[in-house]
């Protein structure tokens, strides 16, 4: 593809572009494509392969050179030192049988693939050999075209300040107005080059019109589609209008590539746009792509080009990878924070878990505890109203038989008394070791090893052990506790403090009491 490659390239290096790279399905297209590059480039060595094998079939003069100069319109913009071969092959058999039209065209085809691969002085020479003049007229569009492509593709290899550049630049607007004469009114090389002519002259929306016509019909597959949408592309871009130019610059490239086209410069102009984007990865990627294309090409204006830029972009890629390293190790850092974090939330809460399990445990504990002894004092209530029934009884049955001195005997009876006493004793010594079922050992818990209380008979308690027992159960007034218990005040207030007196820690022993069986 050939244009005016410094004019764009000036544009691209002078104008300074700024934001994000936007997010554009051609340009994931192209990334993608390059990648299959190898792929598709089956198919340009398949058709040489045929045209190879055509060749050494062919018998005829003008079979074997039109077969050659189709080997090298193959190779010219595939691999430039092949198609320069085949273009002299061509032009040594034409020179053979003194086919002097033959010899101009592949002269003038030789050209461009010498200028591509950097032989300027050789092409120069030849094409000024040449003499308009002696040319038949149907070869002039031929010539017109040679003399456009060799004095701007030399443009490439001039700083634009260089005094020489006005002069190239001059040359080849000159031969392009020629060229565009020559060619037939409507024809797509026609408004092609036209299109590209009022662009470099400034015409943006008049070249953009022809543009559009062109993307329209132009096959999409095809080497002036290339062309067309990076000159479009150009206009864009020195209109500003970044987005859009990204576009069709990547449309240029995916179309290259599709027509297996090495010297190309579309996919070298989004590099570095969109190095001055920030996209650097992309611009990285694209770069590298550029110079592998120019390389196998053997352009050497475009590995030129495209190395002294490489390092820039290289250098900036590898600032963005150490960059992403960084953000990536951060990252992982706050991960794993995050995930020691999660872990010991996790230990908290299964620990929660097993307390709130073990506190619902208690708290049924307690419930069952609640309903027990609610349950012994129903069962203790009953058996004194069964008890107080039968005395009732019994008394009125004494008293109807006249037997008044029996009752008084039986009622000043301490037998009586004491049996009754040591019967609600038994009562209550069992419902209260039903509901704190380890209250012996948790007091011993609190005595002395020595002063601890064994307990002869299962379920019962002792007169010490029984003063606690109603202190736990609220009642701690030592008058309440000796109305019970049938002792005198002093009786209690002894057995309390010989009990303390054995206690491991005397000071707290009776709020150490109160808390056996507590839910914690």
């Amino acid at each position: 593809m050939s244009r005016l490659s410094l004019f764009i390239l000036s544009v691209v290096m002078c104008t300074a572009v700024f934001g994000e790279a936007p997010h554009l399905d051609e340009l994931e297209r192209l990334k993608s494509m390059i990648s299959e590059k190898a792929t598709i480039d089956k198919a340009k060595f398949n058709k040489v392969s045929r045209l190879k094998s055509q060749l050494s079939n062919a018998q005829v003069y003008s079979d074997k050179v039109k077969i050659l100069n189709e080997l090298g319109d193959e190779y010219t913009l595939f691999m430039a030192d092949s198609a320069t071969h085949y273009y002299n092959e061509a032009l040594e058999l034409c020179q053979s049988v003194g086919d002097s039209t033959g010899m101009y065209i592949s002269i003038m085809k030789k050209i461009r693939p010498e200028t591509i691969a950097g032989f300027y002085a050789e092409a120069i020479t030849e094409f000024n050999e040449l003499s308009e003049k002696s040319l038949p007229d149907s070869l002039l569009p031929h010539y017109y075209e040679c003399g456009y492509r060799l004095y701007s593709f030399t443009l490439n290899s001039i700083e634009r300040h260089n005094s020489f550049y006005d002069k190239y630049f001059a040359k080849a607007s000159e031969f392009r107005q020629l060229w565009i004469a020559s060619l037939p009114s409507g024809s797509v090389m026609r408004d092609l080059y036209e299109a590209e002519s009022l662009f470099v002259s400034g015409k943006y929306n008049a070249a953009k019109v022809i543009l559009r016509e062109l993307l329209s019909k132009v096959n999409k597959k095809s080497n002036e589609y290339a062309i067309t949408a990076a000159i479009m592309a150009n206009i864009l871009h020195a209109e500003g209008n970044i987005t859009e130019s990204l576009r069709y610059y990547a449309l240029s490239a995916i179309t290259d590539i599709e027509c297996s086209v090495k010297e190309n410069q579309s996919i070298y102009e989004l590099s570095m746009i969109l190095y001055e984007l920030g996209d650097i990865e992309t611009a990285y990627r694209f770069i590298l792509a550029s110079i592998e294309d120019a390389a196998f090409c053997n352009a050497q204006m475009r590995v030129y080009n495209a190395s002294r830029m490489l390092p820039v972009i290289e250098e900036a890629h590898q600032k963005e990878t150490k960059k992403h390293e960084r953000l990536m190790i951060a990252s992982l850092l706050v991960v794993s924070l995050l995930v020691c974090g999660l872990v010991l939330v996790v230990v908290v809460l299964v620990r929660q878990m097993r307390k709130l399990s073990r506190a619902r445990a208690r708290l049924h504990a307690a419930n069952n505890i609640k309903d027990e002894y609610m349950g012994q004092f129903l069962e203790l209530c009953t058996v004194y109203i069964k008890r107080l029934d039968s005395f009732t009884k019994l008394v009125t049955r004494k008293l109807n038989s006249g037997q008044v001195e029996d009752l008084l005997r039986l009622t000043r009876s301490a037998r009586f008394n004491d049996e009754q006493h040591r019967e609600f004793y038994k009562a209550f010594d069992l419902a209260f070791l039903k509901i704190y079922t380890t209250f012996v050992d948790d007091v011993n818990a609190l005595l002395r090893p020595e002063e601890r209380y064994t307990v002869e008979t299962p379920g019962t308690l002792n007169n010490e052990l029984r003063i606690y027992a109603l202190i736990r159960l609220g009642i701690n007034d030592g008058q309440k506790i000796a109305e019970f218990l049938k002792y005198s005040v002093n009786t209690i207030y002894t057995y309390r403090n010989r009990i303390k007196n054995k206690a491991i820690n005397r000071e707290t022993f009776e709020s150490d009491i109160m808390n056996i069986g507590v839910i914690k």
